[in-house]
């Protein structure tokens, strides 16, 4: 039997953000991008040391499943903070810069309380890393 469907009507309406279509929160969605901001350097780091999962847990000071996890890029069983360590035992600095949101960014976010003047703007966190000098 033939579907009811049109063929030019489309089957899912998407917001451009797959992660927002699969339902997570706006601040699930924020602390995926940092852990993935993380991520990036420190998976660069390990394939340009050619390091195993020996040899990365003992640099990372971790254990070899974590190490394992860590290599599949199993980051969501990681926090910020662990990562911050993983990068700064890898020898890469860590920057957290802190700006306000732009007005066309805020669309839908929910305020966490009301500011008291115009200064006082909701900050958007960004990770970037990069490698220190070695002595």
């Amino acid at each position: 039997m033939p579907s009811a469907k049109k063929i030019d009507e489309p089957g899912h309406i998407t917001t451009g953000n797959v992660l927002e279509d699969l339902g997570f929160s706006e601040e699930e969605i924020r602390e995926m991008e940092i852990k993935y901001d993380l991520f990036v350097p420190i998976r660069a780091e390990i394939e340009a040391r050619k390091l195993r999962q020996v040899q990365l847990a003992k640099v990372l000071k971790i254990h070899q499943p974590d190490a394992s996890l860590l290599l599949r890029g199993q980051i969501s069983r990681f926090s910020i903070t662990r990562l911050m360590q993983f990068a700064d035992r890898l020898g890469l600095a860590v920057t957290l810069t802190v700006t306000p949101i732009a007005e066309s960014q805020r669309r839908g976010r929910i305020p966490m309380r009301k500011a008291s003047s115009a200064r006082r703007q909701p900050a958007k966190a960004t990770i970037s890393s990069r490698r220190t000098a070695s002595a």
